[in-house]
C-alpha cells in the first residue's frame, strides 16, 4: 500500500479580479474537505501583481496550511508556478489557477491518479466545449497551438496549456529546469518529460460555471509565438 499522503498545490496569483477570494476561499474549503486524511499545503505565489489585492490577510489568516509567497516584479506564469515548486517540499504536486476553472473536484482525481502505479506526470486536457467559450481572438491561438503542441511533443500530447497538472517529485525536477517564463512552459515541461521518458496519463477537465476568461493582447500573443518558435529548436 503506498502510504505517502503528502500534496502541495501551487497556486500563481496576478491581478485577480474584484472579488476573486471569494471563489478561492469556497475552492480551497472544498479541496480540504475532498483530502481529508492528506497532509496538504497550498502555495499561492503573487507574481509581482500591479495593483492592491484584496483579502489576503483574510485568506492567510484562514487558512493555516496555506504559505503566500510575493516578489515585486511580474515575471510570468512559467517562473511563478517553478518558484512555487522551489519552495515547496512533498511527495506530489499539482497546480492550478486561482480561479479554479475546472472545479475543485478535479484535484482530488488528479491527486487519486498521481498515486497511481508507474504515473509521473497528469495533464489535464479540455474538449472543444471550453474553446468555444473562449474570446475569438484566444480561441484561434489556443486552437492552433493544440496542432503544434501535437508536433513539438512527437505526436504524443496535443493539450499541453490546459493549466492543470499533477506530478511527482521526478517531474518537479523536469519542470524546476525549465526556463520558460511564459504560458509556453508546460509545452517546455512534456517535451522535455517525453525525452526523458517519463509517464503520464490524462485527465478529462471541464470549465465550472461562470468561468470569466480574458483576451490575450498582442503583446502577450507575440511574447508566446517567439517562445513556441524557440523551442521548436530546442
Amino acid at each position: 500500500m503506498d502510504d505517502r499522503n503528502n500534496l502541495n498545490i501551487i497556486i500563481p496569483l496576478y491581478n485577480p479580479h474584484e472579488g476573486w477570494e471569494n471563489n478561492f476561499i469556497e475552492s480551497v474549503t472544498a479541496v480540504r474537505e475532498q483530502l481529508n486524511g492528506t497532509k496538504l499545503s497550498v502555495i499561492l505565489v503573487n507574481d509581482g501583481s500591479t495593483i492592491k489585492i484584496s483579502g489576503i490577510e483574510e485568506i492567510t489568516g484562514r487558512f493555516d496550511f496555506l504559505k503566500y509567497c510575493s516578489y515585486p516584479v511580474n515575471r510570468g506564469k512559467g517562473y511563478a508556478i517553478r518558484y512555487g515548486l522551489n519552495v515547496s517540499d512533498a511527495d506530489y504536486y499539482i497546480y492550478t489557477d486561482i480561479d479554479f476553472p475546472f472545479g475543485h473536484h478535479v484535484i482530488s482525481d488528479t491527486y487519486q491518479l498521481l498515486k497511481s502505479d508507474n504515473t509521473n506526470i497528469v495533464v489535464g486536457t479540455r474538449d472543444l466545449s471550453y474553446f468555444s467559450k473562449l474570446p475569438v481572438k484566444r480561441r484561434i491561438y489556443s486552437l492552433l497551438l493544440k496542432e503544434l503542441n501535437y508536433f513539438v511533443t512527437g505526436f504524443k500530447i496535443k493539450d499541453t496549456q490546459a493549466g492543470l497538472k499533477g506530478l511527482d517529485n521526478k517531474a518537479k525536477k523536469i519542470l524546476a529546469a525549465t526556463k520558460t517564463n511564459t504560458f509556453l512552459f508546460e509545452l517546455e515541461f512534456l517535451k522535455m518529460s517525453i525525452r526523458r521518458g517519463l509517464n503520464y496519463r490524462f485527465i478529462h477537465v471541464s470549465c465550472r460555471p461562470g468561468i470569466r476568461f480574458t483576451d490575450f493582447r498582442f503583446r502577450v500573443l507575440y511574447n508566446e509565438t517567439i517562445c513556441l518558435l524557440k523551442l521548436f529548436f530546442r
